[in-house]
């Protein structure tokens, strides 16, 4: 099941102010994330009753940070509603040597890996693309203070993939392959609070929230950022941030049972446009 849906703004708002344009119809945010990740995957097959081997992106030499692309909309349809959208990605690849026995999916590293003549490598692949799109009603709104509640849906793409082989002084042997991946959509919460500090600065803050089973899926989901932003022309900004999004998923197949925990957290830069 592969899930393609675009958008989101856990955290674009209704502007206020002599800076800010009146009530934008549309609010557009680009940025970067840099993403500090602490991420563990497992894979097993249910055949044989074991569930596979927790694995982390540092025992496969991943680096542990990147910076990826952000974008976000917001459409005020109404003077309460408002249709929000978000969409994130990180990638990571690494090539290195393990001296340690797993099992991933159709991968199994035996447990005797000390009498393997030559040196173990394993080249993996982890993708992960987050889409998220709620639909908000404006709870208060004073001339400075705004709260908005959302109902929506998270949508997780993840996946790995690990290739194995034995490099010794004259050839190169493959071992095999062993792949996970899981597309699932989550549904979610999601409480907005937004201040104006002046006519210029503006501070926002977003909680999201989800824990439920259903089907073939067993997940959970906690989001919290804040943003502080500055409007330089009417229609113009300039924003930065901190963004935290914690991620756990299961997905239970006839043959396979593939899990993913994946921490994202770190600064966030962007310019935003109102129109």
């Amino acid at each position: 099941m592969d899930f393609r849906i675009a958008s989101l703004s856990l955290l674009t708002l209704s502007l206020a102010g002599t800076a800010y344009a009146d009530t934008p119809t549309w609010q557009f945010k680009v940025g970067g994330f840099h993403q500090y990740t602490d991420i563990t995957i497992a894979s097993g097959i249910n055949d044989n009753g074991r569930p596979g081997t927790e694995l982390s992106l540092e025992d496969l030499g991943h680096n542990d940070s990147d910076t990826n692309p952000w974008f976000s909309a917001t459409w005020q349809m109404s003077e309460n509603w408002q249709l929000w959208g978000n969409y994130s990605s990180f990638s990571s690849n690494a090539d290195t040597a393990v001296d340690f026995a797993f099992e991933f999916g159709d991968l199994n590293i035996p447990q005797n890996i000390d009498d393997i003549e030559g040196t173990l490598m394993t080249r993996s692949e982890y993708d992960a693309d987050l889409y998220v799109i709620n639909l908000g009603y404006n709870l208060y709104q004073s001339p400075a203070t705004k709260v908005d509640l959302g109902l929506g849906l998270h949508v997780v793409d993840m996946a790995m993939t690990i290739d194995a082989r034995v490099e010794t002084d004259g050839a190169t042997r493959d071992i095999g392959t062993g792949k996970s991946s899981v597309s699932a959509p989550l549904p979610n919460i999601v409480l907005f609070a937004s201040h104006d500090l002046s006519s210029r600065w503006k501070v926002s803050s977003t909680l999201g929230w989800l824990s439920l089973k259903y089907d073939e899926y067993d997940g959970g989901l906690t989001a919290a950022d804040v943003e502080l932003d500055y409007a330089i022309t009417p229609n113009i900004g300039l924003g930065a941030g901190y963004r935290w999004v914690d991620y756990s998923l299961t997905q239970n197949k006839p043959r396979v049972t593939n899990s993913f925990e994946a921490t994202f957290s770190g600064p966030t830069v962007y310019v935003t446009g109102r129109f």
